[in-house]
């Protein structure tokens, strides 16, 4: 918490400036994996307009975008990252990739999975640091397809990069548990469980992230069991917003509850329709072509 309040006082009092512009946007991230998207959003807002140039107004949008899918907000994302793409000018490289990746993640959650796969569409770019986020877009369409075999090779991939360049030059990328969600959908609940038990012990984990790596957990529990652990998840998804993630973990659940029989599972239920709702969260959509 420390350190989001010592980014917000910076983003209070310096001024933007083709030279500031690393700082503020760093400080800016360092809100967002504290679990503070909403405040995230809100400085990328009236940052983005401010800037200077096309690279830093497509800089504090692709973040801005960032910050309103951890909200829930999906169409919102969708079309900050649309936004994004345009001040980057439709060239290829990290700025580009960036807002092309949000933008990819919002559509496929949205279950707009033709759109997201024409963003994400060939050339591949090189196996570099700034195209993780679009390695790991992709893997998401692979999984929304059921194409659990590719996902994992994806993963594999943004993995490795995570790991090679992952000392400050990115942002905490959960690729243990995309990895994990992969082999789940493959039935290797064993090695999935081990990943995430990885993913938990990390020092510093925001709340986002630790909240779905104890979602996907929970499907390695025992059934009686897989309540408590959805309840710590919820707990997190609480303290940091993200409405479409509580959607899901609401919604297994009510799934865990009714198949102990309990009658609360009726309500957690209609809670996560609700918010799948308001966020345009297709709970129970069909595979992608």
């Amino acid at each position: 918490m420390g350190g989001a309040r010592a980014a917000e006082r910076l983003l209070r009092s310096a001024v933007l400036a083709p030279a500031s512009g690393p700082v503020l946007l760093h400080a800016v991230r360092v809100l967002l994996d504290a679990g503070h998207p909403h405040r995230a959003a809100l400085w990328c807002a009236k940052l983005r307009p401010r800037a200077q140039s096309a690279v830093w107004a497509a800089a504090f949008g692709a973040l801005g975008a960032e910050a309103l899918l951890q909200l829930g907000e999906l169409a919102g994302a969708e079309c900050e990252a649309g936004r994004a793409l345009e001040a980057a000018g439709g060239r290829p490289g990290g700025l580009y990739l960036w807002p092309a990746a949000v933008r990819a993640e919002a559509l496929i959650a949205l279950g707009r999975w033709e759109e997201a796969a024409a963003g994400l569409g060939a050339p591949l770019p090189q196996a570099r640091w700034a195209a993780v986020p679009w390695w790991r877009a992709r893997g998401r369409l692979h999984l929304a397809a059921h194409r659990y075999q590719d996902a994992l090779e994806v993963f594999r991939v943004t993995g490795r990069l995570a790991l090679r360049h992952g000392a400050g030059r990115l942002p905490h990328l959960p690729w243990r548990g995309d990895v994990a969600e992969a082999l789940l959908g493959l039935g290797r609940a064993g090695a999935a469980r081990a990943l995430l038990a990885e993913e938990l012990a990390l020092p510093a984990l925001g709340p986002r992230h630790r909240a779905g790596a104890l979602r996907l957990l929970a499907a390695t529990d025992e059934a009686g069991r897989r309540p408590h652990t959805l309840a710590c998840a919820i707990g997190e998804l609480r303290r940091c917003g993200d409405r479409a993630e509580l959607a899901r973990a609401m919604a297994d659940l009510a799934r865990a509850l009714d198949v102990l029989g309990d009658s609360c599972a009726a309500g957690f239920g209609r809670r996560a329709g609700d918010l799948a709702a308001e966020c345009g969260l297709p709970l129970a959509a069909p595979a992608a072509p």
